[in-house]
């Protein structure tokens, strides 16, 4: 086949769900003693560097961003209104800051409260879980509202149930860094910020990612120090700047791959991707020889430096140019039907690992013996723990998402 965009590009569920796989191990595997550090984030946290594990979160920055000109962009197609589409990226921003909030909060919560972590957890996974289910076969629409109720309803009691560590208040949910979750959220509204506008101007695009990378260069310098009000709240020069950097890089590709677009053979479309992660990399590299200059021109996670960025970007592109060529060119699909339904069911997968996590630590309350890190004692039987773990939430997330069951937000 000559032209490949007649059919949904299945590359990008794929490549989401390889993303959310690993993501779940290194999570996982980096609570095992005797992890070399090459399965680890760089250390020290501040050192010039990254291996694999540095890659997989701006990856999946990269990912949500190719996926917004098939899902805005289509809103669009299909006529909906400005406003229509503007509240759909608010409400979905606006979720995943909350969902974010409540993620972020559970990694540093009390033991004074009237519900024990895990038990607390898992309540409030519940209450995310019924809030922002999708179950369309359901005809009974009556009873998904009052589960959605129910689910709000819970969230609300954990949010005034929730005691943190240093936090007094009726309510002392904190934002700290928005998790996760957070960081894709302030992400995904600055990319579609500058998407809705300048959807059929490439060009513009690619200015935009520029101006978002001296967003970052210029919070370092300074520039933005006045503005506590914003800064108390968001880190600009990151949040702001160089994050959503990387989801608009991705928005570049998915334009790339619409149906519009003026490259529509598979031929095309790898040699394109090919030479954008070549473009990327190169400026990844450039901008790096600058860090005897400066330390924000250092390869640093932690700080989203644009080297990092860049890099990380150029990285994600080269997989997806490796996975649209295995599956959308070749049609070599059976290898991934594990991780493809994960991928269009990512946020569930995302969430389901803290969930079981806080199942093991209610069991191994209960039966006094912590045997899920007994596992992790050692990195050879601890190595494989992380694997089956890390297949089996993806397994189980894919499962639901045939099932019909899913998350939307």
């Amino acid at each position: 086949m000559a032209d490949g965009s007649a059919r949904r590009v299945e590359s990008i569920d794929v490549l989401r769900g390889i993303t959310i796989l690993v993501m779940i191990f290194v999570n996982d595997v980096a609570g095992v003693r005797g992890t070399p550090s090459w399965m680890k984030h760089i250390s020290p946290p501040g050192g010039d560097g990254m291996t694999f594990v540095d890659v997989v979160f701006p990856a999946f920055l990269f990912i949500v961003g190719m996926s917004v000109p098939f899902a805005i962009g289509g809103r669009l197609e299909r006529g909906a209104g400005l406003w229509s589409v503007w509240k759909h990226i608010l409400i979905r921003t606006a979720s995943l800051l909350m969902i974010g909030v409540f993620m972020v909060n559970a990694e540093s919560i009390g033991n004074d409260g009237l519900l024990s972590p895990p038990l607390w957890s898992l309540f409030m996974y519940l209450g995310v879980v019924l809030t922002w289910r999708a179950v369309p076969q359901d005809p009974d629409r009556v009873r998904g509202s009052w589960l959605r109720l129910a689910g709000v309803l819970l969230l609300i009691s954990m949010a005034f149930l929730y005691r943190g560590v240093g936090e007094r208040g009726l309510i002392e949910l904190r934002p700290h860094w928005w998790g996760i979750l957070g960081l894709i959220g302030w992400a995904y509204f600055v990319s579609c910020l500058a998407y809705v506008p300048l959807r059929r101007q490439m060009a513009g695009l690619m200015g935009v990612v520029a101006l978002l990378y001296c967003v970052f260069l210029a919070d370092r310098a300074g520039l933005f120090a006045g503005l506590t009000t914003l800064t108390s709240w968001v880190q600009v020069g990151s949040m702001l700047g160089s994050h959503s950097a990387i989801t608009l890089s991705g928005v570049l590709l998915g334009l790339v791959l619409r149906a519009e677009s003026p490259v529509q053979t598979h031929a095309g479309r790898i040699r394109w991707g090919f030479l954008y992660g070549c473009g990327l990399a190169t400026a990844g590299v450039l901008l790096h020889s600058l860090n005897g200059v400066n330390p924000m021109f250092i390869i640093n996670k932690i700080a989203a430096t644009p080297p990092w960025c860049l890099l990380s970007s150029a990285f994600a592109v080269w997989v997806w140019v490796l996975v649209y060529w295995l599956i959308d060119v070749k049609g070599w699909k059976r290898w991934a039907v594990v991780v493809a339904p994960a991928g269009s069911n990512a946020l569930f997968a995302y969430i389901l690992a803290p969930v079981i996590g806080s199942l093991f630590a209610i069991l191994s309350s209960v039966i006094g013996i912590d045997f899920y890190d007994r596992l992790g004692e050692s990195f050879a039987v601890g190595f494989w723990r992380s694997v089956v773990f890390a297949f089996a939430v993806t397994w189980l997330a894919g499962g639901l998402r045939r099932l019909g069951i899913w998350l939307r937000l």
